[in-house]
């Protein structure tokens, strides 16, 4: 034996009571064997559902429960030969593929196949090159053309005699300017001068003032307090000069 279905169908709970005594349910929980319990209706419970291993609600649930297995090995084993052919047509598909790839690779990697690329490229390079040289002739032919246009367009007799009217232009503007300026710094320098003279020395002797100094070192005497006893002394008037002696 695998196991055991304790099971009844429904009825009242009086009819059911077998499954609440305790011989039951002790039998139940030290049985060796595994024990589902279907008792009744999905709703009808009894001491025997808790202690049993697995529990299903109907007899029905029950006998699909202890069968599941049986029926889920034969859809294995029925469904394994179509389960192996895919399997199998994967694989193929999977070795096809792959080596239709490495075909293609090889037959990319052959040398020949590297030679014609490279003599492709060469043949491509050969017409760019030729392209470009024909091409640039032509640039350069155009080029000395709108040259040699533009040249006889300047004449240069032309060109010369207007640089030399413009460099007379520029010539006498140069000059009066250099005028403009020499006599804005000769009133500028008028001016100072002018300013120099009445702050300058002569102008304030002019106005009946005078300067004395120490008639042996120069010194400007300017406060009378410093002046010592018998110092000789040299006034400058506007005309002339006086020298003199202090005295107590």
């Amino acid at each position: 034996m695998d196991l055991i279905l304790v099971t009844r169908g429904g009825g009242s709970l009086e009819d059911l009571w077998a499954f609440n005594e305790e011989a039951v349910a002790r039998a139940i929980f030290e049985s060796a064997l595994p024990v589902v319990s279907a008792i009744g209706h999905e709703i009808d419970f009894t001491i025997s559902d808790f202690v049993a291993d697995v529990r299903a609600p109907t007899p029905s649930v029950g006998a699909e429960i202890i069968t599941e297995g049986v029926f889920a090995s034969r859809a294995f084993v029925a469904e394994a030969p179509g389960v192996l052919r895919r399997k199998v047509r994967q694989r193929l598909d999977g070795a096809t593929t792959e080596f239709e790839q490495l075909q293609g690779r090889l037959k990319r990697a052959h040398p020949r196949r590297r030679l014609d690329e490279f003599l492709q490229r060469l043949d491509d390079l050969q017409t760019g090159l030729l392209r470009c040289t024909k091409q640039g002739t032509k640039d350069r032919q155009v080029a000395w053309q709108n040259l040699a246009t533009r040249f006889l367009r300047v004449r240069p007799a032309q060109l010369l005699e207007q640089r030399l009217e413009r460099l007379k232009t520029s010539r006498h503007r140069l000059h009066e300017l250099a005028q403009v300026h020499l006599r804005t710094w000769q009133n500028r320098f008028g001016a100072t001068e002018t300013r120099l003279r009445l702050l300058g020395p002569e102008q304030v002797l002019a106005r009946g003032y005078s300067i004395t100094t120490d008639a042996v070192t120069g010194t400007v005497l300017r406060e009378a307090a410093k002046v010592k006893t018998g110092q000789r002394l040299k006034t400058r008037l506007k005309a002339g000069e006086i020298f003199s002696r202090t005295e107590e």
